[in-house]
């Protein structure tokens, strides 16, 4: 027995608003108040309502609204990026709302019901069907990130950060400084469905081993779960005679967890050991000694996001954008050779 579908008028009574106040809302094209425009969202999020002209990708007019959707704003990588795409989007007469998702459905058909002339997606946090139903309704969606799904829709456009490229140049860094015996901390959580980062960190770690002839020791790749995980799994690795002498974090914050677990054995950054971390991110800069690690250049992506996208809006041609990565070299790598 099919379920009895949701229309408008039922919204309208959930909410206590009239079903013409519902369109309004649906179709973003007059004036409702704060109050009932959230009572009038609730409904449709609890009613599971999609408007028709949503599901059609039929929109009469520009809401000039974009949805940016992100892991973990809290996380300074992305909230550097957010605040960047705020300054440009105003500048061009657009406003952003920003959303932490979660890779099920029920949360996409919610925010697909707001009635967004666009989308930019980090690519690590959907798999490309969820990705997929942005485009199939019409909504012009960016990913940024990296092209790392292959079921994603063709008329989906990427930027895409050279994660890949910075992780051979901090690699190349370390083997030019005489290291051999080099670490990786990988604080993926495995649990996840969706592609990380990491995998191109890894592929670009395992590749130099190769370039350069050197085996592999597994008890250097720290897989962990979290800060006090890398901390605890760092402190004993460093405390082993094999240790090694050098370490790539896959991100700053965690490369400064590192820092901590290496002083608190009296070992010296960089004499005793060299780190590099990712993202150049502020606790990069202020770190004792200044942390050496991969620049990922913010307001580059954000700008180039946000243009495509809103080219995408207007109906012009766009292409997919490669978006370089560089190595800041600070105080934490050291040279091991003679």
């Amino acid at each position: 027995m099919t379920s009895k579908r949701v229309t408008r008028k039922d919204v309208a009574e959930r909410a206590g608003v009239t079903p013409t106040i519902v369109s309004y809302v649906t179709n973003n094209n007059r004036y409702v108040s704060n109050e009932k425009r959230e009572r009038v969202l609730k409904a449709i999020e609890e009613l599971g309502y999609h408007p028709n002209t949503v599901a059609l990708g039929l929109k009469c007019k520009k809401s000039y609204h974009i949805a940016f959707i992100c892991d973990d704003i809290s996380n300074e990588h992305f909230a550097k990026i957010v605040m960047d795409m705020e300054d440009i989007a105003n500048e061009k007469g657009y406003i952003i709302s920003f959303c932490n998702t979660r890779s099920d459905e029920q949360y996409i058909n919610t925010l697909i019901s707001r009635q967004f002339d666009g989308a930019i997606i980090s690519t690590d946090i959907l798999e490309g069907d969820l990705i997929n139903r942005f485009s199939n309704i019409g909504i012009p969606t960016i990913l940024f990130g990296n092209r790392i799904h292959e079921n994603v829709s063709k008329d989906i456009t990427y930027v895409n950060i050279d994660i890949y490229g910075g992780t051979i140049k901090a690699m190349e860094h370390l083997i030019e400084l005489g290291h051999r015996n080099i670490a990786f901390v990988d604080s993926s959580i495995k649990e996840q469905k969706t592609i990380d980062y990491n995998d191109f960190r890894v592929k670009a770690y395992t590749e130099i081993h190769d370039k350069y002839n050197i085996e592999i020791n597994q008890s250097y790749i720290i897989q962990a779960n979290g800060y006090k995980d890398v901390y605890e799994k760092c402190h004993e690795l460093f405390s082993s005679k094999n240790r090694p002498t050098a370490i790539l974090a896959n991100d700053d914050m965690h490369a400064y967890v590192v820092m901590s677990a290496v002083k608190s054995l009296n070992l010296q950054v960089p004499d005793d050991v060299s780190i590099i971390g990712y993202n150049d991110t502020s606790i990069a800069k202020y770190m004792v000694p200044r942390l050496t690690t991969v620049e990922i250049p913010r307001k580059k992506i954000s700008s180039a996001a946000l243009e495509v996208l809103i080219d995408k809006i207007e109906g012009k041609a766009v292409k997919d954008i490669d978006i370089n990565t560089d190595l800041i070299i600070g105080k934490t790598t050291k040279s091991i050779i003679g």
